[in-house]
């Protein structure tokens, strides 16, 4: 794993609190300097701030470039492998999409792998009591992740897609919502109209208010379908495998443009 991965929480609560008290004291002091020595001290020191940002990146690139993993790890290959999925490559996105061929049926799951990789480390939220939970919701939120299936059945392009939080520590899913489609256009176009289209569109009552009989048995029907405790697994570990692939690139472009 990459260095930047492991020290993520650490550098970003260390690091951006000082910076910010360090304008807000700049702000306090202003020093007031004649028109012509402030051009003075802009023409030499112009360069000079965009040479040092390129020297970092310099360095940031080297040093995630030798640590860089390109080849799919082999955990990640094997769960593919095992239930069928193949990865839809798609670079310079923060969208995942993973899928497999099964009988009738197209099985697409899409996450987010900015949104995974950032999850928690440690499991607070939950070790709370039932009661500091209720007081502290947003703090249970920041432990699941949105993934959506969408299932298409080939025979006649209909589809109907699940909402579902993911929870990495319990390594489990919980059904947000399902929505059937009248076509797989209609669940999986990405233009800005369909998306707006399918948030205005009903999704039906709240899953746990179903019948039991027909939550379970819509439950089992996903799991039947790969979407099971190895998933949340693979999810996990290729959200931080692409994620720190698209770091280095975007890094890459960070330098181009200050070069």
């Amino acid at each position: 794993m990459s260095l930047r991965l492991i020290t993520r929480v650490a550098s970003r609560v260390a690091a951006r609190p000082a910076s910010i008290q360090v304008a807000r004291n700049v702000i306090a002091r202003p020093t007031f300097i004649t028109s012509s020595r402030q051009l003075s001290y802009t023409a030499t020191t112009f360069n000079q701030h965009t040479t040092k940002v390129a020297q970092v990146l310099n360095s940031e690139v080297e040093l995630e470039t030798s640590q860089q993993i390109v080849d799919l790890p082999e955990e990640l290959a094997t769960f593919l492998s095992k239930y069928g999925f193949e990865p839809v490559v798609q670079e310079g996105r923060n969208l995942a999409h993973i899928r497999r061929q099964l009988n009738d049926e197209t099985i697409n799951v899409f996450f987010d792998v900015a949104q995974v990789a950032n999850l928690p480390v440690e499991p607070a939220a939950l070790e709370q009591s039932e009661e500091q939970l209720e007081e502290d919701f947003d703090s249970m939120s920041d432990n699941f992740a949105n993934v959506n299936i969408v299932v298409v059945k080939n025979s006649d392009n209909t589809a109907i897609s699940f909402e579902l939080l993911m929870n990495m520590q319990e390594g489990s899913f919980y059904v947000d919502s399902v929505t059937p489609y009248e076509s797989a256009e209609d669940a999986l176009n990405e233009s800005a109209e369909a998306e707006i289209k399918r948030e205005l569109g009903y999704h039906g009552p709240p899953f746990s208010n179903l019948d039991e009989s027909l939550q379970e048995s819509l439950e089992s029907y996903l799991e039947s379908r790969g979407i099971t405790t190895d998933l949340t697994s693979f999810i996990s570990n290729y959200s931080e495998f692409k994620e720190n692939n698209e770091y280095i690139q975007w890094l890459s472009k960070m330098k181009k443009f200050f070069e």
